[in-house]
């Protein structure tokens, strides 16, 4: 019984010891927010300021954007962007210039934003 005992408290120490020792990384969560890509085109007739096609961003910034029309060509709307029905140029919210629109994008997943010109006659 005695040797049984003493084999038994034998393995115990040395299961624990072997656990102290164990190989495996402690792997810590990330604490980086998620990053999205933003990519913008524009239609015939116009462009963006600032340009940040292709740029990524981090999780939960919001981007204003202009969509600025050549000349000879108005802004007509936006596709893809968080205000595609965001009244510029009405009475309720007029263009920060002539003609030109802002678009507000919210970084939460990859975003493809277009803008759209139409030619003045």
């Amino acid at each position: 019984m005695r040797n049984f005992l003493c084999f038994t408290l034998l393995f115990l120490i040395t299961l624990a010891f072997l656990n102290r020792c164990s190989t495996e990384e402690v792997v810590q969560e990330s604490l980086l927010p998620n990053q999205y890509t933003l990519t913008l085109s524009a239609g015939e007739g116009g462009s963006w300021v600032p340009d940040a096609n292709g740029t990524t961003y981090d999780e939960g910034v919001i981007m204003t954007l202009t969509a600025v029309p050549d000349e000879g060509y108005a802004f007509d709307r936006f596709l893809g962007s968080d205000n595609d029905g965001g009244n510029c140029g009405s009475l309720n919210r007029p263009p920060p210039s002539p003609n030109n629109c802002r678009a507000i994008i919210l970084m939460n997943s990859d975003r493809d934003v277009w803008a759209f010109f139409s030619k003045l006659e």
